[in-house]
């Protein structure tokens, strides 16, 4: 029997549900090895904290793990993510969460930036159905196969819209009618979505190159100014999450560089917004996304109709997995009557 699985590939993390339980973990990729992690004791590790992989003879470090031992860890921020395969690894990865028999099958709605949906045929093609791969479970290492059964494709901030108005079961809860707008703001780029009555307006959609990527660059060459630390942006979630950072063994508060920072993107995100939409004409605006929870004290004081969603960071894997209901439990339920 299928699963079905809400899948949230940002450049920033991979967020992922079927229903009953859910993982984040950042989108980083390196090079890893089988070799089960040696535990000093005090610490129990995570299944998400401990993600490695082997796909087609190459074993990937994912997520925290990379970021700690990989020395070539990276995290693609190209449009298309085609140049290597950490697309693919970070997938799987998200899928291997959630496997627990040798055998396991999957139907999956994940989305695309509205931009990028032309990609959508070669994100398919990307991912394939049939994938044998090797993971490390109770510091042993198996062999489990995964199929992609069904994969639906949609415009991202879709997934946020599906949070808000339907349930787990893909029934409608909370319809929101009026001219909606999503502002989903990500790690590298945020989303414009406007929803009309239920109907998605493609004309009205948009993707701007602006998101948290830009903070990270700026905070990183601050701390290697003030602080002589250099860091990649990768390795930087924690720190603006925290506020925080260990200088020498000793921590440094960079609250202030970081809300500075924050205040700064926020500005130049709400140009782009103005230039983009007449917001006036939106009844409701809602704002989702790693950069919405980050970014959202600045930007909701500008849009009176603004509302930040209950789970900015998970809203879209999360309406994904509606929408998978909707899509193919309900439809299936229907047609069976």
């Amino acid at each position: 029997m299928e699963r079905y699985i809400g899948l949230d590939v940002g450049y920033g993390f991979v967020k992922v549900t079927d229903g009953d339980n859910g993982y984040a973990f950042p989108s980083v990729v390196g090079e890893g090895d089988l070799t089960p992690s040696l535990v000093t004791g005090y610490h129990k590790s995570q299944r998400v904290a401990d993600l490695r992989i082997g796909i087609d003879g190459k074993v990937y470090f994912v997520g925290k793990l990379a970021i700690r031992r990989s020395s070539l860890a990276y995290r693609g921020l190209s449009a298309t993510r085609s140049e290597g395969e950490d697309l693919r690894v970070l997938v799987l990865s998200a899928l291997s969460l959630f496997c627990n028999e040798p055998t396991n099958r999957f139907d999956v709605v994940t989305g695309l930036p509205p931009g990028r949906l032309h990609l959508r045929e070669e994100l398919i093609s990307q991912l394939g159905s049939h994938h044998r791969v090797t993971v490390v479970r109770d510091r042993r290492i198996q062999d489990i196969d995964i199929t992609i059964n069904r994969i639906e494709v949609v415009p991202q901030p879709l997934g946020t819209f599906w949070a808000e108005t339907l349930d787990s079961w893909g029934q409608v809860r909370n319809p929101l009618y009026g001219k909606v707008g999503i502002v989903d703001i990500g790690f590298k780029t945020t989303d414009l979505a406007a929803i009309e009555d239920g109907e998605f307006i493609p004309e009205k959609t948009r993707t701007i190159p602006v998101g948290l990527s830009s903070a990270y660059s700026d905070l990183s060459d601050k701390l290697l100014v003030e602080h002589g630390l250099e860091k990649e942006t990768y390795a930087l979630d924690e720190a603006f999450i925290r506020g925080t950072v260990n200088v020498a063994g000793r921590p440094v508060d960079i609250t202030g560089l970081r809300d500075k920072t924050y205040e700064s993107l926020a500005t130049k995100l709400l140009v782009e917004l103005m230039s983009t939409w007449q917001v006036p004409e939106f009844d409701k605006c809602l704002i989702s996304g790693g950069g919405g929870a980050a970014l959202g004290k600045y930007i909701l004081p500008h849009l009176p109709q603004g509302e930040m969603v209950s789970d900015p960071v998970t809203a879209n894997s999360i309406g994904f997995l509606n929408w998978a209901n909707r899509l193919w439990r309900v439809n299936l339920e229907a047609d069976s009557e």
